[in-house]
């Protein structure tokens, strides 16, 4: 009679069987804690949390975080066919660089993306940037996406207003520079001799100068007409309630209004303190500067007295130019210049909608 194998002691297969389910409670306890730190994550981040399976494309993660962003609730997103419903979630110019770039995480990439979803909730549009990855089974192989959304439609909106910003910079300095151009290559046709020029050369780019200061100080706030015409009589000698007055409504001018009248009135001031009120001759010389506005018209007269027989010049110099022509070629002025034995007389009526500042 055969004898069977030696029998053996129970006892070490027991305590293997017992220490492989000891480990793998205890690392169903750690998956576990992690999937419970995940969601506490995913719970408290303003960020979308999302993990889909790389075959399907269908989600298996989504952070509520989901609902505030997209306008949809969590559970209408995850029902049926989940990724189609998001691919409709976003504007039809983006769907296939998405599409594209959810292709490149499935096939082992990571994928920076952004793009537009309009919100089913209000309709209003929103920019998204979602960072994917893939996620690898134990064999190497793609067995999920992962990725984190956010929001940066304010970002994309501070963006978009930083380049209108820089853009109205570059047109208003390449206007800055046409109109110094000009000043430049009138105060030359019009200038008997190079001192003549040099000295007419400084107080015009002095005048344009002072409204540019303004323009730039405070981009966001109009010029008003007294403060334009107060600096220029005073850089000219005027002394308001002495032998000058200023008075009008309040009115803002925009940028390029503020420009052309700014030095209309420097050409006014210049000639005054060359031949009349505010010449050193004239001790009893005056100006009266007023606007008023007359329905779509704003009337602004400058009225000199006090002028010891005023002559009228045969030369029509740059100054005359910018009063007689720039003023009505920029502004659609009409304009008056009389010379009075007293002094010189201007009036100038100009559409309301050349100066006002274009609403916002």
């Amino acid at each position: 009679m055969s004898k069977g194998p030696p029998n053996k002691p129970l006892e070490p297969g027991l305590a293997d069987v017992k220490a492989a389910l000891h480990g793998r409670a205890r690392a169903e306890d750690h998956l576990s804690e992690s999937e419970e730190v995940l969601r506490g994550f995913a719970d408290a981040t303003s960020d979308v949390l999302w993990v889909r399976n790389a075959d399907t494309l269908q989600w298996e993660f989504l952070a509520p975080a989901f609902g505030a962003i997209y306008g949809m609730s969590r559970q209408k997103a995850l029902a049926g066919d989940n990724f189609a419903t998001w691919i409709d979630l976003i504007v039809p110019e983006d769907r296939e660089h998405v599409l594209g770039q959810i292709e490149c995480i499935r096939d082992g990439e990571r994928a920076t993306f952004e793009y537009r979803i309009c919100r089913p909730a209000d309709n209003e549009i929103r920019w998204l940037r979602d960072s994917g990855f893939p996620m690898r089974d134990a064999a190497g192989k793609v067995a999920h996406i992962g990725g984190v959304g956010q929001d940066i439609t304010r970002q994309k909106q501070a963006e978009e207003q930083q380049q209108a910003r820089f853009a109205g910079l570059q047109h208003h300095t390449r206007n800055t520079l046409a109109v110094i151009r000009s000043i430049v290559r009138r105060t030359m046709e019009k200038s008997e001799s190079l001192e003549e020029a040099a000295a007419h050369l400084e107080g015009r780019i002095n005048a344009f100068a002072r409204v540019q200061v303004a323009i730039t100080r405070h981009p966001s706030i109009e010029i008003n007409l007294a403060s334009i015409a107060a600096d220029e009589l005073l850089a000219a000698g005027g002394r308001e309630g002495d032998n000058l007055t200023i008075e009008g409504p309040p009115l803002a001018l925009a940028p390029k209004a503020a420009e052309t009248i700014g030095l209309a009135i420097h050409e006014l001031a210049t000639n005054a303190l060359k031949y009349g009120a505010l010449a050193s001759s004239s001790r009893s010389g005056r100006i009266d500067i007023e606007w008023r506005l007359e329905e779509d018209l704003l009337r602004f007269v400058w009225a000199e007295s006090g002028v010891d027989d005023l002559k009228q010049t045969e030369r029509r110099g740059f100054g005359f130019e910018v009063l007689e022509r720039t003023l009505p070629y920029e502004l659609g002025a009409t304009v008056e210049l009389r010379f009075a034995p007293s002094g010189l007389n201007f009036t100038a009526a100009i559409p309301l909608r050349a100066l006002i500042p274009r609403q916002r």
